[in-house]
């Protein structure tokens, strides 16, 4: 592509997801309503600069807490973090590949994210972890191919520091620059750049800016790890040969990547070249080979822990290496016009997430409509709650959070204990989450078996906005035991 081609299609790229998430952060403010379960998190899980607050690593937290000290705990601060983050993700994986190939197919392969679900709809919908997970592996991938196209000490640096900060936010983070690592050492042109005495820079920056927090961790293994249970580990003596999060991984990649191998496969069977390819380098290869590292340890992973369960979003670093690598493989097979149905294609797909949130935000039963003006009203009529902490799961603590800012509120994790116990306690229980009073309890921090002194219980409903359902709540209002 000439100079001034490649310019055109650096800015129509440019402009094109600068101008998606403007519109994501418009549309997300003039929605509204309630505040869903990721973003209630940050409203409680945000008390001031920390080396850790939970099972989440502590990046997003940092960064949100730097947004809320600029714009308020508000709704813009959320959703501006979120959607600053997918922007980033996007722009970083564009750059990357930009090192390497023409502006056009480093676009096509950087929109090739916009066909993975839990990037293009989940990421906006609910998540916000795996929003830094994406945007530190982008910044990861990138400063991968800066070192082995140049091999600079700001490169190798830049790759050092992307990976210490990938290291602090999610843990499934780390199998992305091993996947990178190991299908480049069986790539020629990027070996001799990697076994180099400048790439050692990178482990021993990661590691400085790992210390202090995965120290923290250490010290806090009750607070830190206290998300195990999600994995459903299997407690039999003997190992599973086939574990159930095992059978369920194949399941879990074919989610993420079912739509990019439909586009994909749609773009070559009506658009491919009759003449011969033309080369575009050793990225593919790279990029694919390095999803086939990620799913393989995944597997070894799920065996070695027996777990008893995998979601879709574990595996994003798998869909976020071979999306790309599919695309970028295909777009020398094809012609113009296949590319431009892709481009096409992406930009439908982006309308119709923007037209999905919108059904997902006003739906019967939509958490956004449920109405917590009347929250801090129910609470305060329970007799003798008056002044008394409250803990809840984070959709209903944040929400609450919102609302009365100055309460003492907080999620069912292993601190609340040691904040609130020896005194009177309001625990709140959503539906079934948790589902009693001893599961709260323990999920809080306190001993099994402990019997607090119940004071007041009773249940109570919220309205959702637009129909008449209402979502039902219980309180225990408890004199708790001091821990031992």
């Amino acid at each position: 592509m000439s100079g001034t081609g490649g310019r055109t299609a650096t800015a129509i790229f440019l402009f094109a997801i600068s101008a998606y998430f403007a519109v994501q952060v418009v549309l997300r403010l003039t929605l509204g309503g309630a505040f869903e379960t990721d973003e209630a998190e940050m409203l409680v899980m945000t008390p001031g600069f920390q080396l850790g607050y939970g099972p989440q690593l502590p990046l997003y937290n940092w960064l949100q807490l730097g947004l809320f000290e600029l714009l308020g705990r508000s709704l813009l601060a959320l959703s501006l973090l979120k959607n600053g983050l997918l922007w980033l993700t996007y722009l970083l994986v564009f750059l990357g590949f930009r090192l390497w190939l023409p502006a056009g197919v480093a676009a096509l392969g950087a929109l090739s994210l916009l066909f993975v679900p839990d990037i293009a709809w989940e990421a906006q919908r609910a998540t916000t972890h795996s929003n830094m997970l994406i945007s530190v592996s982008a910044a990861t991938l990138a400063a991968f191919l800066w070192a082995m196209r140049g091999g600079s000490w700001a490169a190798w640096v830049a790759l050092g520091i992307a990976v210490g900060l990938g290291g602090l936010s999610k843990y499934n983070f780390f199998l992305v620059p091993v996947g990178l690592l190991t299908a480049a050492l069986t790539l020629a042109p990027f070996r001799a750049r990697i076994l180099t005495r400048r790439a050692l820079v990178v482990p021993a920056i990661a590691a400085a800016i790992l210390a202090a927090p995965y120290g923290w961790m250490v010290q806090n293994r009750d607070l830190a790890f206290s998300s195990v249970g999600k994995l459903r580990l299997e407690t039999d003596s003997a190992r599973a040969v086939l574990p159930d999060g095992l059978a369920m991984l194949p399941g879990g990649m074919l989610s993420l990547l079912a739509l990019p191998l439909l586009v994909a496969a749609v773009a070559w069977a009506f658009g491919r070249r009759r003449a011969e390819p033309d080369p575009v380098g050793p990225l593919p290869a790279l990029l694919l080979r390095a999803g086939a590292v990620v799913a393989v340890l995944m597997a070894l992973g799920v065996w070695l822990a027996q777990a008893g369960t995998v979601t879709a979003r574990w595996l994003l670093p798998l869909a976020f290496l071979a999306a790309p690598g599919l695309f970028l493989a295909l777009a020398p097979r094809i012609g113009p016009v296949a590319r431009r149905g892709i481009f096409a294609a992406a930009a439908v797909f982006a309308v119709l997430v923007c037209a999905g949130l919108t059904y997902d935000r006003f739906k019967e039963g939509a958490r956004r409509d449920v109405d917590f003006t009347g929250l801090p009203g129910r609470l305060a009529g329970i007799e003798g709650a008056e002044g008394v902490p409250v803990i809840a799961e984070f959709y209903t603590a944040g929400n609450l959070a919102a609302a009365e800012p100055d309460w003492r509120i907080a999620p069912y994790l292993p601190f609340a204990a040691h904040r609130f116990a020896g005194g009177p306690v309001l625990f709140l229980m959503r539906e079934t989450v948790p589902r009693d009073l001893a599961a709260g309890l323990a999920q809080a921090g306190w001993p099994p078996g402990t019997e607090p002194e119940v004071l007041e219980e009773g249940s109570f409903t919220l309205p959702y906005r637009r129909s008449g359902a209402e979502m039902p709540f219980r309180f225990v209002l408890a004199r708790t035991p001091a821990l031992p």
